[in-house]
């Protein structure tokens, strides 16, 4: 009796909810990072593609989002500010946020061009940095393999879209979980690397969180 009141009473709503625009998983990864951030952060999102996990991640922290790419698509969230960039140097004045995320960037860069990036991210974030990447504890045959085939197919497509992009020669910046703790605690300015698989929620196993505490936050 009481559920069919509930229901009754919200009947005349008619309208859909935030969250309906996205799928669990998605939600679930977004809640991950907002719950390592504060509200009234100024998070920036490098890649941002339409701003879709920037504006997940304000449906649970009051943030000051800005998102960044080489061009927006025409579906870009318009609550989400955007702006274009060159792929290399963000156009921001050092410590302007307070956390930088790239969700699923740095597989489709060279080694040097992901380090000078990454850097970039050091430069302009206070705090903290994040990155959600194709990782797992150890990739067996058929997940190198599908590592190659990930980066030909979507070198091909992020080619067509920007003359510019040079396909990576090679599959070194997909890097298991033990590899990316090397790899992020050997470049400047981080303190401490932890890694949360999302294998549990996402749809696929080898989703990743890793999140970069900066020696700045950490002091």
């Amino acid at each position: 009796m009481t559920a069919a009141c509930v229901f009754l009473a919200n009947l005349p709503r008619g309208r859909k909810r935030a969250w309906s625009r996205y799928r669990p998983w998605d939600l679930l990864k977004s809640r991950a990072i907002a719950t390592r951030l504060v509200d009234g952060d100024r998070v920036l999102d490098v890649g941002c593609g339409t701003g879709h996990m920037l504006a997940q991640i304000a449906l649970f922290r009051a943030i000051q989002p800005h998102g960044v790419d080489l061009a927006i698509p025409g579906t870009a969230f318009p609550e989400i500010p955007t702006s274009t960039y060159d792929g290399r140097t963000l156009p921001f004045p050092d410590g302007a946020f307070d956390a930088t995320m790239f969700c699923y960037v740095m597989h489709h860069l060279s080694p040097d061009h992901a380090a000078a990036l990454f850097r970039e991210a050091v430069r302009v974030t206070r705090r903290r940095v994040f990155l959600i990447e194709d990782s797992l504890p150890a990739f067996g045959p058929l997940y190198r393999l599908r590592n190659r085939l990930h980066r030909i197919e979507a070198g091909l497509r992020y080619r067509d879209f920007d003359a510019g992009y040079e396909i990576p020669p090679d599959e070194s910046m997909f890097k298991t979980h033990g590899d990316w703790q090397a790899w992020l605690g050997a470049q400047p300015g981080v303190a401490q690397v932890e890694v949360e698989s999302f294998a549990a929620v996402a749809q696929y196993d080898h989703h990743t969180l890793l999140d970069v505490t900066l020696q700045a936050a950490a002091r």
